[in-house]
């Protein structure tokens, strides 16, 4: 049995309780037979069928952190080969989440891997991302950075990093990717591909690394809006296994492939047009002329508050990811899902082999939550909630929102390199992982290097963004 008064004494501290000693006995006594009653509670232990031919990858773009073979039986992905980021377990698989401090081979599948063999898909690897997804270049993965096939020098962008290069460079049909400030669509934008956000919580996260649950999204890139509709129908819809999910209504995102975009109306974001390079600006112009000549609206419109929403997103990451791994990955209440195997791993984490960015924002996010108490989370939040109603009301104006995806182009490797910058990769993303509406983002006809075009809709309207988005091709 566990000496109870080490643990006694914390809690009492935590909570600046002065305990008597006759407290304290008593408490250890509460203690020793409540453990009694809840050692009888045995946590479950995930099964699945685990992958076959499991190698380190080594294609020319660093791409893939595994190379596996996982066979679907059949489906609407039946013949696609598919990977999944690096934080996404498939059972036989190392799951590093881009770092050399976790050791973690899963014996289960998360919940959109298994979606994907029920699918007809064939799983064949899982691709290298930033670590623990904190960064949006792939410079901080442990396992040497991803190149971009379609900008030489340039960064592929991340955190999804891996799989916005396989999809770019053909080694895939598609790739999940996940996404808290823009980590599918950021990939998307500099890679030259197709990247869905889906709606808040419409895709299970069981068997996902939580980077900020309140932020975190799983979705599709993809060559062709067709198909990341395709994958992302084939992902999304509850999952008891995923609490969060529970009560959640599941959108169908192919619907809108084969709809007329005449008459839908556009509201073109003049913050973000403003905030962007001249080529990609001058891209979205020709992108919004394209829309008028096959009958959509386009009219400009202001989000208030749009340009602080980056900060917002970080101010939130950081709390929710420092108490994430405070409490080895276990987000308490209604959370995306629980895993003994995946909760051992964090709880023996080797800090020392953490890299410079993650242990640096473990650090200071902790100490800055602790230092404010939480004042800053609580007003990130309620900031959050502020822009979140003004797109809701944008968008009973409009049927979408357009604007840039990445407010520049691929930036050379060693180009990103403090705060400032990185909250620039994030600025035109991050504001719907705050507000959860789905975004897709589509390349468009650029001089320069490849520019993404991001359609944001309504929660649970990924059919629109796919009509739109459709259009542009």
């Amino acid at each position: 049995m566990t000496d109870p008064t080490p643990f006694i004494d914390e809690a009492a501290e935590t909570f600046d309780v002065t305990l008597s000693d006759a407290e304290r006995d008593t408490y250890a006594e509460e203690f020793e037979a409540t453990q009694g009653l809840l050692a009888s509670l045995a946590p479950t232990d995930f099964e699945s069928e685990p992958a076959t031919e499991v190698r380190e990858g080594d294609d020319e773009y660093n791409a893939f952190r595994y190379r596996c073979s996982l066979s679907g039986d059949g489906g609407p992905l039946d013949g696609l080969a598919i990977a999944v980021k690096d934080n996404i377990a498939v059972a036989g698989v190392p799951m590093t989440c881009g770092s050399a401090a976790v050791a973690f081979e899963p014996t289960y599948h998360a919940s959109v891997t298994e979606r994907l063999l029920d699918a007809g898909a064939d799983l064949t690897g899982t691709t290298n991302m930033d670590e623990f997804a904190y960064f949006t270049t792939s410079e901080t993965c442990a396992h040497g950075p991803v190149g971009n096939p379609a900008v030489e020098g340039g960064v592929p962008g991340g955190s999804s990093s891996g799989s916005g290069a396989a999809v770019a460079a053909g080694l895939v049909d598609a790739a999940l990717g996940t996404d808290t400030g823009g980590s599918i669509r950021i990939p998307a934008s500099y890679c030259g591909v197709v990247g869905l956000k889906p709606t808040f919580r419409t895709v299970p996260r069981f068997g996902f690394a939580d980077l900020a649950s309140s932020l975190d999204h799983v979705g599709p890139l993809a060559p062709d809006v067709a198909t990341a509709a395709r994958v992302l129908d084939a992902i999304n819809g509850p999952d008891v296994r995923d609490p969060s999910t529970q009560g959640v209504a599941t959108p169908t995102a192919s619907d809108g492939l084969d709809e007329d975009p005449a008459g839908l109306s556009v509201g073109l974001v003049t913050e973000a047009q403003t905030n962007a390079d001249d080529a990609v600006a001058a891209a979205i112009e020709s992108a919004a002329a394209d829309l008028r000549d096959a009958g959509v609206t386009v009219e400009e419109v202001s989000l208030s508050g749009f340009h602080t929403q980056p900060l917002v997103n970080s101010a939130v990451t950081a709390t929710e990811f420092t108490t994430l791994a405070a409490d080895a990955g276990q987000d308490h209440g209604v959370g995306t899902g629980y895993s003994e195997q995946w909760r051992e791993t964090l709880a023996d984490l080797d800090t020392d082999a953490l890299g410079e960015n993650v242990r640096s924002r473990l650090v200071l996010g902790r100490a800055l939550t602790r230092a404010d108490e939480g004042r800053g989370y609580v007003a990130a939040q309620n900031v959050r909630q502020q822009f979140t109603r003004l797109v809701e009301t944008r968008l009973d104006e409009y049927d979408a929102l357009l604007l840039s995806t990445t407010p520049n182009t691929a930036p050379d490797y060693g180009e990103v390199t403090d705060d400032g910058a990185l909250l620039r990769t994030i600025a035109h993303t991050s504001p719907f992982n705050c507000t959860g509406h789905p975004a897709l983002s589509v390349p468009v006809d650029s001089s320069d290097a490849p520019v993404g075009c991001q359609f944001v809709t309504s929660w649970y309207d990924e059919a629109t963004a796919v009509t739109l988005g459709a259009a542009l091709e």
